[in-house]
């Protein structure tokens, strides 16, 4: 099955750490300028070639999500901020469906220990599994992805980090084929400065439990960034894997709402079917965790009768032992209420009930409860709009299939 992304122009924004204290404000001072720099640039290809460009945004992240230790607040946190002020500044640059110039940004994250000096970075990590969802740079360095370009903050931090980037490239014993272009962003001098990020100290850590099993659930229509945070959150409440194991079990199961139940959204002749919306996630999920091909892919459309009703399941497994299962639901419980194995369940805000009613029904089987994972919602306020009701406005459509739908329909003259 061959994705329609991989046609697409390609780009990799290589981003220095983030800083210590993760607000709107901080987050904004640290990245806006250049992050803005480069949508404009990749919305620009889009326009002119008539596609979407990919724009692949790496920075690293403390070393906190080890199998010992996991900070979901901090993490959530981060994407959370950094996809939050994206469709901000897609909101003040016009960069939409609806303009022809859309961009596909995907967050991804390596390792912090990765920039600890050459001899860290440089030597061979034997354990370094393919799959992530936190890499190293070396990994992210000597993958087969082809970007077409390779930009950085041109500061003294983000020049270091392009090099060691290059230089791990260049070494890489994996014939990388493509010409790369380097391109060096001047941050806007206007824009206030921050501190330089300290590391997350060992008593900031919890210790996490393992999950070995993590569930997430919903419609996924014309996926958004309200849609790449909760599956990239699921993707990192995952417990990593374990050095050297290769026959471990573990799995994701993403629940996606079937068709028929989908028949009454408003502007549901815009509305993705079952097979596009599954394929969009894959994708996603895909890049996220896997910066290689996986090893195998074991695609199925299987009409597996469950409660008498025809369900389709799509599977793809990696050397790594992961599993990713992407299951047609028919109700707000799916999986969760039949395979017991799944131990922890990933939501948003506003469906914490759900959340609730899927471990009472597990309760009536005996089975134990979900641990769940909530979500924070993605909004906006006035002071980050600038003082526009129209960029605020423009904000929430960016995050609602339903308004994402209505424009799509405006503008093929299918909705008012």
């Amino acid at each position: 099955m061959t994705s329609q992304t991989e046609s697409r122009p390609l780009w990799l924004l290589l981003l220095p750490s983030p800083p210590e204290n993760i607000t709107s404000d901080s987050i904004r001072a640290a990245y806006a300028s250049t992050i803005s720099q480069v949508l404009r640039k990749t919305a620009d290809i889009s326009s002119s070639f008539a596609t979407v460009t990919t724009l692949d945004i790496a920075l690293p992240c403390p070393d906190i999500c080890s199998p010992s230790a996991f900070r979901y607040s901090y993490l959530q946190n981060l994407l959370r901020q950094l996809y939050r002020l994206i469709c901000l500044l897609c909101g003040e640059l016009y960069i939409d469906v609806q303009y022809d110039n859309d961009v596909d940004v995907r967050i991804l994250l390596f390792q912090a220990s990765s920039l600890d000096g050459s001899r860290h970075a440089q030597t061979e990590v034997t354990d370094d599994l393919y799959t992530g969802p936190i890499i190293s740079l070396r990994r992210l360095a000597s993958c087969s992805r082809l970007w077409q370009r390779v930009c950085s903050m041109h500061s003294e931090n983000g020049e270091i980090l392009l090099q060691l980037f290059l230089r791990l490239r260049s070494s890489s014993p994996d014939n990388i084929n493509g010409r790369l272009a380097v391109e060096r962003i001047s941050p806007d001098r206007s824009l206030p400065t921050f501190n330089e990020p300290a590391l997350m100290q060992a008593e900031d850590e919890v210790p996490r439990a393992h999950h070995k099993s993590v569930a997430v659930g919903g419609t996924f229509d014309h996926l958004h960034i309200g849609h790449k945070l909760l599956l990239s959150m699921t993707a990192l409440v995952l417990s990593p894997a374990e050095p050297y194991d290769t026959e471990q079990n573990r799995s994701i199961i993403v629940g996606i709402t079937g068709d028929k139940l989908l028949e009454n959204k408003k502007f549901r002749e815009c509305l993705q079917n079952w097979h596009q919306r599954q394929a969009a996630v894959q994708t996603f999920l895909q890049a996220f965790l896997v910066v290689e091909a996986p090893s195998q892919h074991v695609y199925s459309d299987q009409g597996e009768e469950t409660d008498g009703t025809h369900q389709r399941v799509v599977s793809s497994s990696w050397l790594s032992g992961l599993i990713i299962r992407y299951v047609e639901i028919f109700d707000a419980f799916g999986p969760t209420i039949t395979d017991e194995a799944i131990s922890a369940l990933v939501l948003s805000e506003e469906t914490r009930a759900g959340g609730k009613a899927v471990n009472e029904k597990r309760a009536e089987k005996g089975w134990q409860a979900l641990d769940i994972f909530e979500v924070d919602v993605l909004d906006s306020s006035d002071k980050d709009a600038r003082g526009s009701d129209e960029k605020l406005h423009d904000f929430q459509n960016k995050i609602s299939s339903t308004e994402i739908r209505r424009r799509l329909g405006k503008r093929s003259g299918t909705a008012d």
